[in-house]
This record gives structure tokens, C-alpha cells and sequence, in this order.
């Protein structure tokens, strides 16, 4: 016997809810095309995923709250707005992945709005409360970040982020929410109101970057740890490539039926820890 559990049947749905069309460019160059409105359920497990300007934010349904993923851009407020309108709940938290601009430009404006709490990794959380700066990816990974500017449809900074200063995720950014911050998101935390989901860090992409796993629907929500241009991919944009490598390892220790990217479509089905492209030059993957 493979020891493997028998993961619950997923449902897969798309929202009744009006998309603007998605970016000529991305539909051109990305391989695997841009991604859409889509809802997945497994066991207790719900996540609404809404494409934004800059990534994905997806909404965690719990029984009688919502969580919210990354906010990339205030522009995508409208979209995001109607899906939490449709599911009639109330938003409790609005969590970031990690503190780089194109997943958290939005994330105090709507946090502000439904009188939620922003929670964040500990060091976000430092940093946002007035600690250190945060590091971001090294000058030679950045090289690396053109191509899927490209398979995204080459957005520019939005009017609405510009008039709000560009306030976090930069390497100038205060960071500094006006929203009420939780307490930091320690590993393992488990979320009010969204019973079966936990915390994991994840570091490697950002030191602050964390993961939102449900081990009974078998569901990963990844932040850029893990990304889908090119049908699945991990992510050769790196902070810390040692520390990348560990949170690789302990990921592909979960049983997992879907992952819900920061960028492009989710990734579903069985046997994806074999699916994923490998990431050349890392952890003897070629």
C-alpha cells in the first residue's frame, strides 16, 4: 500500500460574476494563457480565485466568514467587491503572502472597508509595526522577473495605486497599515472562522512569505512560492535560494489536489508534485 489518503472529490465552478476582459498580451505570450474566475470546493474547504491587475487574490469560505489572499492592486477592488457581495459573508481577515508590491498595494483599502484585520508573517509584521526592512530578491533573479511581466500582459501601476503613494512593497515603502493589524501569523497558526486551515512558512521567494494549507480538502494557496505560467512551475525568483529549497522539500511532503497560485490559473488534479516544472540549477533539479 502507498500509506497515500484518499483525498475528497473536488468541485469546480465558475462565479456568475462579470470579468473585464483579460490582457491581449497575456493572451498572446503566456503559455498557459491568463487565468479566471474560478471556485473550487472539496470536504469543508471553499476558494473563490479572482485574477487581478498585478496577481491572484482568492477567498477562503468559511462557515460564517471569509478570508481574503492578496490584494495586488486597489484596481482590482470592483472585481473583488462583487465576489464578496455574492458570497454574502462577512470578510474577517485580509492576509498577505508575502509584502511585495504586485500581492499587497490593496490590501489596506479593502481591509479598511469591511472592518477586517490584516495578518501577516512575523516578519511582516515587524516590519509593518516599524521594525527592519524586509529583504527582497537578489539583482541576478531579477532578471528573471521580464518574461513573466510579459505573460501577465505587461500591466503598469495603476492610477489608483499611484494615488495612494505606493505605500508598501517597494523596496522604499513604509509598509505602514492603517488597517488593525492581527497577531503576527506564527507557523501552524490556525485561522478564526475557517476551520481546517493552517498556516505554514514557506520562506525562499520572500523571508516573509507564508502558505495557507487544508490538509483534509488537500488544498495549498502558495503566494509566488509557487506560480503557473508555463502549466506549473516553482519559482526561480529568490530571496534565499537554501531557504527555498526547504520549503520546496517540505511542500512536496503534502498531499495536495490543488494549488492556488499568485500568479495564473490554479493548478488542480492528482500527482502535481510530479507535474511541476522543475526549477533548474536548484536542489539537483535540472
Amino acid at each position: 500500500m502507498s500509506g497515500k489518503k484518499m483525498l475528497p472529490t473536488m468541485r469546480v465552478s465558475i462565479p456568475p460574476l462579470a470579468m473585464p476582459p483579460p490582457p491581449s498580451l497575456a493572451l498572446r505570450f503566456c503559455p498557459v494563457g491568463p487565468p479566471g474566475l474560478e471556485q473550487v470546493e472539496a470536504a469543508d474547504a471553499c476558494v473563490v480565485s479572482i485574477p487581478g491587475r498585478y496577481c491572484m487574490s482568492h477567498v477562503l469560505v468559511g462557515p460564517d466568514c471569509l478570508a481574503l489572499v492578496d490584494v495586488g492592486s486597489n484596481a482590482d477592488l470592483p472585481l473583488i467587491e462583487a465576489a464578496l457581495a455574492w458570497l454574502d459573508k462577512p470578510l474577517t481577515w485580509v492576509l498577505a503572502s508575502h509584502l511585495h508590491f504586485d500581492h499587497c498595494l490593496g490590501l489596506d483599502r479593502v481591509a479598511i472597508q469591511h472592518g477586517a484585520r490584516v495578518g501577516l508573517h512575523p516578519l511582516a509584521h515587524a516590519t509593518a509595526m516599524g521594525g527592519d526592512k524586509l529583504r527582497g530578491p537578489g539583482l541576478w533573479s531579477l532578471r528573471l522577473f521580464w518574461h513573466t511581466w510579459l505573460w501577465q500582459g505587461a500591466p503598469l501601476i495603476a492610477s489608483e495605486d499611484r494615488a495612494e503613494g505606493l505605500r508598501f512593497g517597494f523596496p522604499w515603502s513604509a509598509n505602514r497599515f492603517s488597517a488593525e493589524l492581527a497577531p503576527a501569523l506564527r507557523e501552524g497558526h490556525a485561522l478564526a472562522g475557517l476551520p481546517g486551515w493552517r498556516v505554514l512558512h514557506t520562506p525562499g521567494h520572500a523571508d516573509e512569505a507564508i502558505c495557507l494549507f487544508h490538509e483534509e480538502a488537500g488544498f495549498l494557496i502558495t503566494g509566488d512560492t509557487l506560480r503557473n505560467f508555463r502549466g506549473g512551475e516553482w519559482n526561480p525568483l529568490l530571496t534565499d535560494g537554501r531557504a527555498y529549497r526547504r520549503s520546496m522539500a517540505r511542500l512536496e511532503s503534502l498531499e495536495i489536489q490543488a494549488v492556488f497560485p499568485g500568479h495564473g490559473p490554479n493548478v488542480l488534479g492528482g500527482s502535481i508534485w510530479r507535474r511541476l516544472r522543475p526549477l533548474p540549477g536548484l536542489a539537483g533539479r535540472v
